[in-house]
C-alpha cells in the first residue's frame, strides 16, 4: 500500500509470511514492514526477507516485529544482529524521518500493559503489528492499544495481523486506521 504524506511516498505492508519476493516494488521515500515477514520463526525466510528488504529502493526502511518473529521474543540480541545497518528496527520508541514522526509499541497480539513510550511530538504514524479493539479486527484487537490510540490521536495507525481485513481502512475521528496485511489465505 502506498501512502502520500507531507510530499513523501511511504510503502507499507505486513504479513508477507515468506512471500515478500512476490510483491511489486515501487521506489519510495520510506518503506515499512509491520511484522510476520516469516512464518513461525523460520530463519531461512527471515534472513531472505532481510536481504530483500535491505535492497528495497527507499531511503529509509522500518521494521516492526510481528507474532511470527518469535526470534525477537526468544533471543532478542541474536535477532537484532541479523539486521543490516540500513534497516531500522522500531519498537517501543519513536523516530522522526523526513519531518514525519513514527512511533511503535509492541502490539504483536494484545498488549499486557499500557505502553510507556515517551512522545515529545505529535505522532503522524503509529506502527503496530496488531489492531486495536473494534477497528478492522474481527473481534481480536487489543483493548489497551485502543485506549493508547485514543489518547495520542495519531494521523494514521497502521497495522496488519488480521489477514481477512487486509487492504482496508477506516477513518475514526482524526485518525485513519489501515490494515496493510498482504497475506491472503
Amino acid at each position: 500500500m502506498i501512502i502520500n504524506y507531507n510530499n513523501r511516498q511511504i510503502a507499507v505492508f505486513a504479513d508477507t509470511h515468506g512471500m515478500h519476493r512476490k510483491l511489486s516494488i515501487k521506489e519510495v521515500d520510506i518503506v515499512i514492514h509491520l511484522g510476520d515477514a516469516c512464518t513461525f520463526a523460520n530463519n531461512v525466510q527471515f534472513t531472505d526477507f532481510l536481504d530483500w528488504f535491505s535492497n528495497y529502493p527507499a531511503k529509509y526502511k522500518l521494521f516492526v516485529a510481528g507474532n511470527h518473529e518469535l526470534q525477537w521474543e526468544l533471543e532478542p540480541d541474536g535477532f537484532l544482529e541479523l539486521f543490516p545497518q540500513n534497516i531500522i528496527f522500531l519498537e517501543n520508541r519513536s523516530i522522526c524521518l523526513e519531518g514525519i514522526n513514527f512511533a511503535s509499541v509492541p502490539a504483536r497480539m494484545n498488549l499486557s500493559k499500557y505502553p510507556r513510550i515517551k512522545l515529545s511530538k505529535k505522532v503522524d504514524f503509529l506502527l503496530t503489528h496488531a489492531p486495536p479493539n473494534g477497528i478492522l479486527d474481527n473481534d481480536l484487537g487489543c483493548p489497551i492499544l485502543k485506549k493508547f490510540v485514543t489518547k495520542i490521536e495519531p494521523a494514521y495507525h497502521l497495522f496488519g495481523h488480521i489477514h481477512e481485513t487486509g487492504g482496508t481502512y477506516l477513518k475514526k475521528e482524526d485518525t485513519i486506521f489501515m490494515n496493510v496485511s498482504v497475506f491472503n489465505q
